[in-house]
């Protein structure tokens, strides 16, 4: 007999990890999150904190489930964070509470019609050329500005808000190749066994054959850009003709205080092994067509590869509709998919659940604490580039 039986137990403190045991816990459960490397690592602290709505879906003429999935996703997280949801996200920070979307010239038409009329319910409005943001104005822009009603979080406060009601159950594992193997070496017998690393579930599951059959992924790597000092805090997608914005930019803050612009979309569009200049230049581009007043002769840029790893999706090229739950009786293999969806990932978990809280807390104090992650901005090699 196992010396220390427990409801449940988590590998990977990512959002999917941290939102499901911060739920877990809230509810009775004794669980435990155990990481390898660091607490909001990974996919999680790489992510631009965007809380999608599916209008950007919308837009690329993809009105399906994935759209309709992920349509309730913004007011759930807004409860969460005046602390009156399933999840106590009070001690989280907004860093915008909405974006815009910005359309250059020749390209409204049927685009604008579509999401006003298919918005899924979202406060999407045009806004008037006289009630622009100043920045934008000042950027010379030329084109349609739509707002967006998506609000975009601070994901490092996010993830301490989720992980500091229970950081005792938050330990570090050193065998992260041996999951199942450290379980045992310390006595711990979990009656649910949950994987959400996303990136290493195929090789956990193949060190039983049992679990890998039947369970597929798929990767769509990203190479995001950064630079800074940024002009001033900006929230927009660059649309462009396709179903990626030509970039999304979200503003961040380094540790000393200078500011970031952090870009996605069509530009971060590559293999993560691509030379960086590929991503400045693909920037650049868009910067002179969309806002041309943007100075960035004196900037210093950077570029974060991220290993994008979802379930597989039957649609190629694109990302499931919802979350993905691999599961060989009481062990599951997650895949959250985007940030947004980490709620839904774990209402589906508890839908597998066939345990009811033991309303109990084993104290994990002899297993070593994990530490929180730092932020891409500030471990970014930065480049004076030509």
């Amino acid at each position: 007999m196992a010396e220390r039986q427990i409801d449940i137990v988590i590998f990977g403190a990512g959002i999917a990890g941290l939102w499901a045991l911060h739920r877990f816990k809230a509810m009775g459960y004794d669980a435990l999150l155990l990481e390898s490397e660091s607490i909001g690592g990974g996919q999680t602290i790489a992510s631009q904190g965007i809380i999608h709505s599916g209008l950007k879906y919308a837009f690329a003429g993809k009105i399906n489930k994935l759209a309709q999935s992920i349509s309730a996703m913004p007011d759930l997280w807004r409860a969460a964070l005046r602390g009156e949801g399933d999840v106590n996200l009070s001690a989280a920070r907004y860093n915008a509470e909405s974006q815009y979307l910005m359309i250059p010239g020749g390209l409204m038409g049927s685009l604008v019609k579509l999401v006003t009329k298919q918005a899924l319910g979202n406060n999407v409005h045009e806004v008037k050329p006289d009630d622009w943001p100043e920045k934008i104005k000042s950027s010379g822009f030329k084109g349609t500005v739509v707002f967006m009603d998506e609000p975009v979080l601070d994901v490092p406060s996010v993830i301490r808000a989720l992980a500091e009601p229970y950081k005792d159950s938050i330990r570090s594992i050193d065998t992260p190749d041996d999951p199942f193997g450290f379980l045992e070496r310390h006595g711990i017998e979990a009656r649910h066994v949950i994987f959400t690393g996303a990136a290493s579930n195929a090789k956990i599951a193949a060190l039983k054959p049992q679990h890998a059959k039947g369970l597929e992924m798929q990767h769509r790597p990203l190479l995001m850009g950064l630079f800074k000092p940024a002009p001033y805090r900006l929230y927009a997608h660059l649309v462009g003709t396709s179903d990626k914005p030509v970039a999304t930019i979200t503003t961040h803050e380094t540790s000393e205080g200078e500011l970031v612009w952090y870009l996605g979309g069509a530009v971060a569009e590559r293999k993560k092994e691509a030379p960086a200049e590929q991503v400045f230049e693909a920037a650049r581009k868009g910067f002179v067509k969309y806002m041309p007043q943007v100075d960035l002769s004196n900037v210093q840029w950077a570029t974060v590869p991220i290993d994008r790893v979802e379930g597989k999706s039957i649609s190629e090229g694109w990302m499931p509709d919802t979350p993905t739950i691999h599961s060989i009786g009481n062990v599951h293999y997650c895949w959250p998919t985007k940030l947004t969806f980490a709620p839904l990932l774990t209402d589906r978990l508890l839908e597998k659940l066939d345990i009811k809280p033991s309303d109990t807390q084993t104290d994990f104090s002899f297993l070593p604490e994990a530490d929180y992650t730092q932020t891409p901005w500030d471990e970014a090699q930065w480049t004076k580039s030509s």
